[in-house]
């Protein structure tokens, strides 16, 4: 079995200062194989939030995977977001804006959806999209290929607002080559297996989980996601927040398989 921890939208400068402790506590307690943060990690992604951001992530002591969200592209400086959108990012969190990792049978593909030109809306990048594409047709065919994206290629009821550009044409390429699952935020809200059903499997598996830390007022069911695969099971675990205990706890978990190309919502 292999666990990864699907954590996303931290916002680190506009963040739950209580919930910090409550959650690396909860990580640690799942002990995790590999954690996976699909952007956000800031809110203005100045300098600070990343150095508190990366020692959040790096205390832990676990192999952890990073992309750049929205608001991790410089929001105060219009030169450098549109000349240099991704240096503060570079030298706070990550040279690698797309990186690429195997952690047993699974390998994970990070994709930069991130787009200096808009706020809040997001782009799948045609070179990358390719690049991904190829690479799952030559690399190993006995993996979950995952791509980790801070903006979700398919948006849930009541999200569609079509804030990432291209993401449609992308998935069904990414999924023609391979592609198993997506892993996805931005939203600040949770949804597991978008689209599968007990009578309706899909070919993607799309998990789209909240924000961790984000303190907006109305922002509520902090947590993250625990994903455990073994062969073709998938089972997935949200832990959110106890408001009144201040303490990150499991919810109802769903299983899912895999069985000729379709993910199944287990029983």
């Amino acid at each position: 079995m292999t666990r990864l921890l699907h954590l996303t939208d931290l916002h680190f400068g506009l963040h739950h200062a209580a919930l910090v402790l409550p959650l690396r506590a909860a990580i640690l307690e799942n002990q995790p194989d590999l954690v996976v943060v699909s952007g956000d990690l800031t809110q203005r992604a100045l300098a600070g939030q990343f150095r508190a951001a990366m020692a959040f992530l790096r205390d832990l002591g676990v192999a952890f995977m990073v992309i750049p969200g929205n608001h991790d592209l410089p929001a105060y400086n219009p030169i450098a977001r549109v000349f240099n959108p991704f240096g503060a990012y570079r030298r706070g969190a990550a040279q690698d804006l797309t990186p690429v990792m195997q952690i047993g049978q699974l390998r994970l593909y990070g994709v930069n959806t991130a787009d200096p030109f808009k706020w809040r809306g997001g782009i799948a990048r045609a070179d990358q999209i390719a690049r991904i594409c190829q690479a799952m047709r030559d690399g190993p065919q006995d993996v979950t290929n995952i791509l980790v994206s801070h903006h979700p290629f398919e948006e849930p009821p009541g999200f569609e607002r079509g804030e990432t550009q291209g993401a449609q044409v992308a998935t069904q390429k990414l999924t023609a080559a391979g592609l198993h699952v997506i892993l996805s935020g931005h939203l600040h809200h949770w949804n597991i297996g978008l689209g599968i059903t007990d009578t309706a499997p899909r070919p993607l598996f799309q998990l789209q989980t909240g924000t961790a830390l984000c303190s907006r007022i109305g922002e509520r069911d902090h947590g993250f996601s625990v994903m455990d695969f073994e062969g073709a099971a998938l089972r997935v675990t949200p832990w959110l927040v106890d408001e009144a205990k201040g303490q990150f706890a499991p919810r109802r978990q769903t299983s899912f398989r895999y069985l000729d190309g379709l993910w199944h919502k287990s029983p």
